[in-house]
Order: C-alpha cells, then sequence, then structure tokens
C-alpha cells in the first residue's frame, strides 16, 4: 500500500463535502488538477475505489468512498484543532515550558523565576533540567526544554544566546587568606596557593585555560562538584577559588571575600540560548522578561 498524505485527505474531504472536483478546488484554492490528482493517489494508496464521475451531476462517492470520507473529515478535523492548540500554546502563556539551567546558576535563576511565574501566570507549568554544560545543551536540542540558562562558553555556535548578565571570574578567598589584603590579585600570585576548582566542563576547562593563556600553571588543590562545597573550603582558609557569582559568607557561615582580578580575562557572560532557527514561543518571551528584570 502507498502512503497516504494529508493533504490528499484534505482535498477528498472537500470533494465529499461539495460533490464536484471544481468546488473542491475552489475550496482547498489550488487547481482541479491538483485535486483530481490527490483523489487518484489516494484511491491508488488504498486499493479501492473513491468516487464515480458522473456526467452533468458531479462526483458520487462508492460506499467505501463514503467511510473514507467521514474518516477524512474527522482526521482533518483534528489536525485543524492541533494546528489551532500549537498556536494558542505559542501566542499564549498556557501550557508547560521546560527550562535547562546550569547546575551553579540555578540557585539564581530557579527560585526568581518560579516566583515570577507563580504569581504572574499561575495557569502555566513550569519544569527545570539542572545540569553541566554538555547536559543542558543536549536536552535543548532533544527538545526536552526550550530555553536553556547558563554561561556563554557552554553554548556552540548553532545556537542563539541572548546576554542576561556579563561577569568576570573573581578570586574569592577567606578574610585571613594572604590575598585577601590586596584589592587586585594576578593570576600568577594565585600559583602560589593551592585551589579549589569546580569540576565541571567547560567550566574547569577554560579556568585552566586562562592561566595558561598567562603563561602560568594553577596548583589545583581540589576538584569539586559543587560551589557550595567550594564555599566552605574557602571559608576555612583551605584555599582560594574563582567564581562568577558573589556571596558575602558560606553555607558554614564564614565570610568570603571577592577579588577582582588584575590580568585581562575574558568576560563569561551569563546568557539565555535556545537553538538557531527557532522562533519565541509567548512562554519564553515571558521567561526571557523575568530574567532580564532580575539582572537590570
Amino acid at each position: 500500500m502507498s502512503e497516504l498524505t494529508l493533504r490528499q485527505l484534505e482535498y477528498f474531504a472537500a470533494v465529499a463535502e461539495t460533490q464536484s472536483v471544481t468546488h473542491a478546488a475552489r475550496l482547498c484554492h489550488v487547481s482541479q488538477g491538483a485535486v483530481s490528482l490527490a483523489l487518484g493517489q489516494l484511491e491508488h494508496a488504498l486499493g479501492v475505489t473513491l468516487a464515480m464521475r458522473q456526467r452533468g451531476r458531479g462526483i458520487a462517492l462508492t460506499p467505501e468512498g463514503q467511510e473514507v470520507a467521514t474518516r477524512a473529515r474527522f482526521i482533518t478535523e483534528q489536525v485543524e484543532r492541533l494546528r489551532d492548540a500549537v498556536s494558542q500554546v505559542h501566542a499564549g502563556l498556557s501550557g508547560r515550558l521546560s527550562i535547562g539551567v546550569f547546575t551553579t546558576v540555578a540557585v539564581h535563576v530557579v527560585p526568581h523565576l518560579i516566583d515570577w511565574f507563580c504569581t504572574r501566570h499561575p495557569e502555566m507549568q513550569l519544569s527545570f533540567v539542572e545540569g553541566s554544560g554538555p547536559e543542558i545543551q543536549e536536552a535543548l536540542f532533544a527538545g526536552r526544554t526550550q530555553l536553556s540558562i547558563g554561561y556563554e562558553t557552554q553554548f556552540g555556535q548553532d545556537c542563539t544566546v541572548e546576554v542576561l548578565q556579563e561577569f568576570h571570574r573573581k578570586v574569592v578567598v577567606s578574610p585571613g587568606h594572604p590575598l585577601a589584603e590586596f584589592e587586585e590579585i594576578s593570576l600568577a600570585q594565585l600559583t602560589q596557593y593551592p585551589a579549589a576548582f569546580l569540576n565541571l566542563e567547560p567550566a574547569l576547562q577554560h579556568t585552566l585555560a586562562e592561566f595558561q593563556r598567562h603563561g602560568v600553571t594553577a596548583n589545583v588543590g581540589w576538584l569539586l562538584a559543587n560551589v557550595p562545597s567550594i564555599h566552605s573550603i574557602v571559608g576555612r582558609g583551605l584555599a582560594y577559588s574563582l567564581l562568577m557569582q558573589p556571596t558575602e559568607s558560606s553555607m558554614e557561615n564564614r565570610p568570603l571575600v571577592f577579588r577582582p582580578l588584575s590580568d585581562e580575562t575574558q568576560t563569561n557572560s551569563l546568557v539565555a540560548a535556545m537553538p538557531k532557527g527557532v522562533s519565541r514561543s509567548a512562554m519564553v518571551t515571558e521567561a526571557l522578561a523575568a530574567l532580564h528584570g532580575q539582572w537590570s
């Protein structure tokens, strides 16, 4: 059996409705030849005759044609409803929005977005996929999320990114650390002390590359999977770190001091990313408005 197409069913439903190839062509805004061709292809695909031409009296459906016409109308109506539903979701603030968030920024992004949508659009369903840079990008292109939030170095050229906030890495130390007395700190100075770095790619790769770009090598003491653990180690004076988001203290309530780097380093802005060529839905546009409002 040949493959059926939606267009064939649409044209045949019009023939059944109007009892005329000519009128069906006008209804579908196509040529009579296109309708006749679709009718012949549908009959060939099903292996039956669906309609008989009657000179001067138009088209008469066979019993098989009447059955197909009933089902064709149902299918085309369901497709039209599907189109309407998709248009409403795309243009309106209803339905489900899933957002990918890089692990270390989730604590800054997720509560704000939940608060925003629960307050303004409680009918929406909001969900999050937290993970590493590669994980949130994979979720984005697999269609599991409609938007991803992370740092610009985590997204490739096949993504369209929108900058939410520009960040530079800053040195974080305890107040009692020898580096705390400096207003600015160089990468060369940092090599004298052990570091506690985030063991997530591509964050770690870019951090180590920054040292190499300035002709020095980082003294890596610990590689950790999460920022709170880094804060705790740094708060105890056991290491320094390089982080994007400043905070006053660790989870152990030990104070932290953030200092800018004196070396010229690359920015690593916080961005929202979508696959190139994908149009924004109203829900994605609203999420971007919420995020810009947070960092404005």
